[in-house]
């Protein structure tokens, strides 16, 4: 039996998990800032369980950030992603983050370079899951791992199914009572494949008593994927016929009252979708 303990960050109201057995432990994703992360290792100790592989599922910032807290602190634990395609996620996003400014609070999480010689290694830490599964040493129990859903909230991202428990764990394919990141490198595009992507989960898990579990907000049953899929299908018409941004936020604001992250995840994706102004530097996909 693997145990899932849900460790809510504050930065970004983004999660971490812990997936353990008895004796060890499998950390997915690292949080926002190193404050955070230090908190979240600390944590990670305190359970007494061996810490065997800290896992990303995409290339998002609020997602990765404390990979040098947890590179620091447990050197021998494999870091990995579920494919080339994260990594690389991740390693342009970092040199684009680095471009604007938005790492000099964290600067051990610049690329690694001669410019940065006291950066992070990404390429040489980060590695590549042989298979679809991840898997704790003293638990016979796969975590099946997928990761080739077409673009959506992120260019590429990975979500772990454990059918005997009936979980899935979406990460950023599902956020609840939280907004969602519709914004740089989120276009109709990629939100109308995030409903499909949706509507396919739903099929795959038919039964009633299947937990979901959120990259942003609590984890629940399955009305998440219905109410993840109106909240995105909400934000496209909204965008689409708002007059300002103002107006988009606005409604936004009435109709999810009480959604966490109004001011940044909501003001941002509305500001990519609703255009009043020439496009300024924008982040990778």
């Amino acid at each position: 039996m693997i145990n899932i303990e849900p460790y809510a960050g504050i930065q970004a109201n983004v999660n971490s998990y812990l997936l353990s057995d008895a004796k060890s432990l499998i950390v997915v994703d690292v949080l926002r800032n190193s404050q955070e992360a230090e908190r979240l290792a600390d944590h990670v100790e305190a359970t007494g369980k061996r810490l065997e592989t800290i896992f990303v599922t995409h290339g998002h910032p609020d997602h990765y950030l404390g990979l040098d807290i947890f590179h620091r602190r447990f050197p021998d634990v494999p870091v990995l992603v579920a494919s080339r395609e994260i990594r690389d996620d991740i390693i342009a996003f970092s040199h684009w983050m680095e471009s604007v400014g938005w790492l000099d609070g964290e600067p051990a999480m610049k690329v690694r370079s001669s410019k940065s010689p006291d950066g992070f290694d990404y390429a040489g830490i980060i590695q590549v899951l042989e298979n679809s599964f991840l898997k704790l040493s003293s638990e016979p129990t796969k975590i099946e791992a997928q990761c080739d859903y077409p673009g959506s909230e992120c260019g590429h991202m990975t979500t772990l199914c454990i059918r005997d428990q009936r979980v899935f764990l979406g990460f950023d394919l599902l956020y609840n009572g939280v907004h969602a990141w519709c914004g740089q490198g989120v276009d109709k595009v990629e939100i109308n494949n995030w409903i499909q992507t949706l509507e396919t989960i739903s099929r795959l898990t038919k039964d009633d008593d299947w937990t979901f579990y959120c990259g942003h907000g609590a984890e629940g049953k399955k009305e998440l994927l219905g109410n993840m899929k109106q909240y995105l299908q909400t934000f496209l018409k909204v965008t689409a016929v708002a007059a300002s941004r103002e107006q988009a936020i606005g409604e936004m604001k009435l109709l999810f009252p009480g959604f966490a992250q109004e001011d940044f995840l909501l003001v941002q994706s509305v500001n990519f979708h609703v255009k009043q102004s020439s496009a300024s530097s924008t982040a990778p996909r």
